[in-house]
């Protein structure tokens, strides 16, 4: 099998073989991709996306795998193979995956590449915007010092987005310092100030799915609990005007602070079955 490197420009010469909402994110500054091909006809055999992880000095690198195609399970382990060796060259300690659609055959040949198992409920939540907009919370109208991000500049954008992630030790993306201010969706995204300086984000992304993924909500000061209900309520009534109801909203419980929120907001909301796997690399 011959191994070659997944770039921006080349992610889409695969369209049949890799979601649109995961290819989309090729090109940002920790994913990363390989595809294996025939050596005879150079067709396409199998696909890997992952994302680095830790890359501060403090913690040990990681990885985790977003994306495993194979045409046959046979080809993984070759394709795992060129993964250690890309992921020995960026300093990859253990590496991590979570699937809600796992197929027995994949997973039994990630466990002959020395990853193990187990059965949890997946980390995400799905919830649609009619169920957000029937919150009480969104009943009322956000106070008018919350306003969407396209009203900020980008030094504004950016400065206030690095002044919050200072204080944020755990967001959702590493790279969120280096996303360009309108890879979220401007409209629905919002901010607060207080004595001129942002203190408060409310960031959304659009996936080409569709489907809205909430990637930072977070404020700072004393007030700081009234400004997160006032931008989720601009940002669940503006979505409701721009969005047909049945809009997916996905959010990621990546911690115990999202877990808790989420469980507050949506009682009822369960993840889906998944598969959680691991490795040591090195």
């Amino acid at each position: 099998m011959n191994i070659r490197p997944i770039f921006e420009d080349t992610i889409y010469d695969y369209p049949e073989h890799v979601d649109a909402d995961v290819a989309e994110n090729m090109g940002r500054l920790y994913y990363r991709g390989i595809s294996g091909h025939d050596p005879e006809d150079d067709s396409l055999l199998s696909l890997l996306i992952w994302e680095l992880k830790s890359l501060d000095e403090e913690r040990d690198t990681s990885s985790e795998l977003k994306w495993i195609y194979a045409a046959d399970p046979s080809h993984i382990a070759p394709l795992i193979e060129g993964y250690g060796r890309e992921a020995k060259d960026e300093g990859v300690v253990k590496t991590l995956f979570e699937s809600t659609s796992l197929e027995d055959e994949t997973e039994d040949a990630l466990k002959d590449c020395g990853f193990t198992f187990k059965a949890v409920e997946g980390r995400d939540i799905s919830v649609t915007l009619d169920e957000c907009k029937a919150l009480p919370l969104a009943k009322k109208s956000a106070p008018p010092y919350i306003q969407s991000i396209a009203l900020l500049d980008n030094q504004e954008f950016y400065q206030g987005l690095l002044n919050i992630l200072f204080k944020y030790e755990s967001p959702s993306q590493e790279d969120l310092a280096y996303l360009p201010k309108d890879w979220y969706d401007q409209s629905v995204s919002c901010y607060t100030k207080t004595d001129g300086k942002v203190t408060g984000l409310l960031l959304v992304h659009t996936c080409p799915s569709g489907i809205l993924l909430p990637i930072l909500f977070y404020a700072v000061g004393s007030d700081y609990l009234l400004n997160l209900a006032g931008m989720l309520r601009f940002s669940i009534n503006r979505a409701a005007e721009l969005y047909p109801g049945d809009t997916v909203i996905r959010i990621t419980r990546r911690n115990r602070e999202v877990a808790a929120l989420s469980k507050k907001i949506f009682p009822d909301k369960k993840g889906a079955p998944a598969k959680v796997g691991g490795r040591q690399e090195g």
